[in-house]
């Protein structure tokens, strides 16, 4: 086997593809000469591009990890084993993975090349071919937008290489662009019948998940470098396409979503298309565990004796920037952090890790150092941590889009073409969603009227009537009194959970005659706190001491009184709250969706994409330094210096990847990169 480039010989689905070399014919292996020639054949080939794309130098761990989560949004916390792995932008050609992105993606056309030559090879039914084909064709055209979006000018081999095909110059990121557009254009009419409502579930390219990837392409086409505006009209076609089918609709839940890749539970509804990891649907191959949700997700450590304990590094914090993107309740109390009337926050940016002995939640709040919240392994049942006997290992599918970016693609598409009248709708509609209030009124607020005295612990809260469910708050106690109210949840967000009218808040465990107390236990009658003294059960008459430090002559359980009784009260949402200001300019809207795409699709390695698109990538960076640096990241104990450090380290060149090494050395007919 001669050569080893982007052009190597390669497995499909565990079959060799190489072309031979010698004039003896191989017999203990299949070639394209004596394989595919059945639909079974075609199919296992296709799977094989599939399980491709969820590898480790892919999306099992660098597309959503390595080279995209030093941005504004989320930054590494690690020094020079971050480096080791492109964290910080300061790699070069020669780094592995910088490398395993150009080989296996190669890797997958290559495969995909030979299973197109082939296709029309074995008798079989037209329909199945066409699916298959159409699948293949945008796949193909996939991989090409990775390598295109990643590096630039790529060479663009379309059937598979003869071995004398070995400096092939890079094709202009454009032609390449019109070649994607190509093959996702003929996928799109080869898959016309081939939709989510036929199949129920979405780690397999469908009609819609054609149209809308095809959208991002044309999102990117239109942005830097190309910077072809008329590719917006695109935009908006396809995304109209997407939206029209009427097949998808944002979950009312946005930690559902997440929840449900976790539990290998398909959402075909808002996740248009997601590669499939364990447990992936009929026909797709299983693959071993990955990497979603350790480096960016909530730290933890796997601990033996813990069954529910998984695996998470956590290498990643998010940015105050992103924390303070969301809205708070401006006249809530708590402290350090007030309350979000954005679901998206406490979900993305968690306030919690879990460590000890025995592994237990302990309280994040400091913002510069809270885990990316996004992806969260605690919520994998068993049978996701314990792949192949090896416990650690995780199977999340990865959400390569999702409705809620079609809305915004399209939000971004009207507002460029005719302004943001139109535009209101798709972005309000994402909003509505974070809130929380798609389908519904939820608990926008409790507020505090009495903060009481006498706490020595801080009481339970409970959210009841109103004719809804699901909402939970936490009390902050200082100094014995109530002083905040966390509003935790708003509520249950599902059908018949939202609330027609402001709930009751009860703050504490109301007595309750027959009642078993332990010692210690607080408890309240009327407007006044008892401490039980001694333990026992109440009888049906109610402490009634209101000062003095005797106890309460109640038989059985001994009540002292201990203070004040805290009370607060409750409302609810109008529905209004997430909308943004009517009359917003063309520029200020469109500064508008660039943070709502902050906020809603943070962790799902888009934003640096993002910024190199919106054409000032290197200033953002700088910009974003500077006020990172003056807000706290710089502080080596409270801040995250490490990722400051990578921001700053922010070049012009990192646009692209450089040309990996090896290659260079192999296809002497490529040129580097500008500034690598």
């Amino acid at each position: 086997m001669k050569r080893i480039g982007i052009f190597a010989c390669v497995m499909i689905a565990g079959l060799t593809s190489c072309k031979k070399f010698l004039d003896t014919k191989p017999t203990d292996f299949y070639t394209p000469e004596t394989y595919y020639t059945s639909e079974g054949q075609l199919q296992q080939a296709l799977n094989g591009a599939y399980s491709n794309l969820i590898r480790s130098e892919l999306y099992g761990q660098v597309m959503g990890f390595n080279f995209t989560t030093t941005t504004d949004e989320v930054m590494s916390n690690r020094g020079a084993d971050g480096d080791a792995r492109g964290l910080r932008y300061n790699y070069d050609a020669s780094q592995a993975y910088v490398a395993g992105i150009w080989r296996y993606c190669y890797m997958g056309i290559n495969n995909l090349n030979s299973l197109l030559d082939n296709i029309g090879k074995p008798v079989m039914d037209e329909g199945r071919r066409s699916i298959i084909k159409g699948q293949a064709l945008f796949l193909r055209g996939y991989y090409y937008f990775l390598l295109a979006s990643n590096y630039g000018d790529v060479p663009l081999i379309l059937h598979s290489p003869a071995i004398s095909d070995v400096n092939v110059p890079a094709a202009a990121q454009k032609d390449v662009y019109v070649q994607i557009e190509k093959d996702m254009k003929a996928a799109e009419g080869l898959l016309a019948n081939y939709t989510l409502a036929k199949l129920g579930y979405n780690d397999v390219v469908t009609l819609t998940a054609v149209q809308a990837v095809l959208a991002r392409v044309y999102l990117y086409w239109a942005g830097y470098p190309l910077n072809d505006i008329s590719k917006y009209q695109d935009v908006l076609t396809y995304t109209n396409k997407v939206v029209s089918s009427g097949l998808h609709a944002l979950n009312q839940d946005y930690r559902q979503i997440f929840i449900n890749l976790c539990r290998d539970q398909y959402d075909v509804k808002e996740n248009i298309w997601e590669l499939g990891s364990y447990g992936a649907a009929p026909g797709v191959v299983n693959k071993t565990g990955n990497d979603i949700g350790n480096f960016v997700g909530i730290a933890s450590g796997l601990t033996a004796a813990d069954t529910s304990s998984y695996t998470g590094a956590a290498w990643v914090w998010v940015t105050k920037k992103l924390f303070d993107a969301y809205d708070v309740d401006p006249a809530n109390t708590a402290t350090p952090l007030k309350s979000s009337l954005d679901v998206r926050r406490d979900w993305n940016c968690a306030n919690y890790v879990y460590g000890g002995s025995p592994r237990v939640k302990q309280a994040r709040t400091n913002v510069w150092q809270m885990c990316a919240g996004k992806f969260r392994r605690e919520y994998c049942p068993g049978y996701m941590r314990n792949i192949n006997g090896a416990q650690g290992t995780y199977n999340i599918n990865w959400p390569v889009i999702r409705y809620a970016d079609v809305l915004l693609m399209r939000a971004e598409a009207e507002n460029f073409l005719n302004g943001p009248g139109n535009a209101y709708t798709d972005v309000n509609q994402v909003r509505k969603r974070g809130y929380g209030i798609l389908y519904g009124n939820v608990v926008k607020s409790v507020t505090i009227t009495n903060q009481g005295s006498g706490y020595t612990t801080a009481p339970v809260i409970t959210i009841n009537g109103g004719g809804g469910s699901g909402a939970t708050a936490t009390a902050i106690l200082t100094t014995g009194k109530v002083t905040g109210i966390y509003l935790n949840t708003p509520g249950a967000l599902t059908a018949g959970s939202y609330y027609a009218s402001a709930p009751v808040v009860v703050i504490g465990t109301p007595w309750t005659p027959g009642t078993t107390y332990t010692a210690n236990a607080q408890v309240t009658v009327g407007g006044n706190l008892y401490t039980v003294t001694t333990a026992g059960t109440s009888t049906t008459t109610a402490p009634s001491q209101t000062s003095g430090a005797s106890s309460a002559a109640v038989t059985g359980a001994v009540f002292t009184y201990a203070g004040v009784a805290a009370t607060a009260t409750a409302a609810i949402t109008s529905g209004t709250e997430a909308d943004l200001p009517a009359n917003l300019s063309k520029d200020v809207f469109q500064l508008a969706i660039r943070d709502e795409r902050m906020r809603e699709l943070c962790f799902e390695a888009l934003r640096k994409a993002d910024l190199i698109r919106w054409g000032n990538f290197y200033q953002d960076m700088q910009t974003f330094a500077a006020w990172a640096s003056a807000n706290g990241a710089a502080n080596t104990s409270t801040g995250n210096a490490n990722g400051l450090q990578g921001v700053m380290s922010a070049l012009p060149r990192h646009v692209f990847l450089p040309k990996p090494t090896y290659e260079l050395n192999l296809n002497h007919a490529l040129v580097q990169n500008p500034g690598w």
